[in-house]
């Protein structure tokens, strides 16, 4: 499934001072299956663009995304976003039966003839009002009508997107910590999908890599076998000492662990 339409109403600085009118968007913005630019001038609106599909879509970033004031075009108190999505494969539209309705679009075949054809179509909208200088807050829905029915929580979790924010400093950026830009790219690759296209738990080779060489790692600090060379074994020299110093400063049943952390994807790229 892809985007490929997303219209908007009274968002930022696409809007009108008139009562919307959802046969007439204020920005319509197409967009086709693999990649798309998105090319302006500085304050074009492009950001706005990008932001309307976040606050419809959310992402898997750890960020409270939410509709501000100063999102309303001026002078109005209703704003608008609607996204259309095609493409389903038959696992895809299995998680939103509820939804999905037809549309008659045109594409072209093989010979580059015009074709007219009904494909399934979810249709999301977002419509929230501005009261006495107050949001209400609003869920998303979604259906070919104007109104929709609300998304069920597992429904939006599938819709969610990886958002990279702009990459001003790539050093600093792509470091490997929690919850790094890195880490969002690989946890949206298959080959870190925790569930496979039947839907149930998937071991991922991976992280079993990982959990073994934790365990190498944890036994080899364990080990009372005395390297060539040494006098003391690896326990004696190093663990057993750190321990002496934790169990003085903290309690005798403090004990140290040597690991290379959580197996979690997100926790260290």
């Amino acid at each position: 499934m892809h985007l490929t339409e997303l219209r908007i109403w009274n968002f930022r600085k696409y809007g009108s001072i008139s009562e919307i009118d959802l046969a007439k968007p204020n920005l319509t913005v197409p967009f086709q299956q693999g990649l798309n630019v998105l090319i302006g001038e500085n304050d074009s609106g492009k950001t706005a663009i990008l932001d309307a599909i976040k606050i419809v879509l959310k992402t898997h970033a750890f960020e409270w995304i939410k509709v501000e004031e100063s999102d309303f075009y001026i002078g109005s108190s209703t704003l608008r976003i609607e996204l259309d999505f095609i493409g389903f494969s038959y696992l895809e539209g299995k998680n939103f039966t509820e939804w999905i309705g037809w549309r008659e679009v045109s594409t072209l075949d093989k010979k580059g003839n015009t074709i007219s054809q009904k494909v399934p179509v979810l249709k999301l909208i977002y419509q929230i009002e501005k009261r006495n200088n107050k949001i209400i807050p609003a869920d998303i829905k979604a259906g070919m009508d104007s109104i929709g029915n609300a998304l069920s929580a597992e429904a939006r979790e599938f819709l969610k997107v990886t958002y990279l924010k702009a990459l001003r400093d790539a050093d600093t950026d792509l470091n490997a910590k929690k919850n790094s830009r890195l880490s969002q790219i690989l946890q949206e690759h298959q080959l870190f999908k925790k569930k496979s296209a039947s839907g149930t738990e998937a071991s991922l080779p991976f992280i079993e890599q990982f959990k073994l060489l934790n365990k190498d790692i944890e036994t080899w600090f364990h080990g009372t076998e005395v390297p060539k060379g040494h006098v003391y074994s690896v326990r004696t020299q190093i663990k057993d000492r750190i321990d002496s110093f934790l169990k003085s400063f903290i309690n005798e049943s403090s004990e140290s662990k040597f690991s290379l952390g959580d197996p979690e994807i997100k926790e260290y790229s």
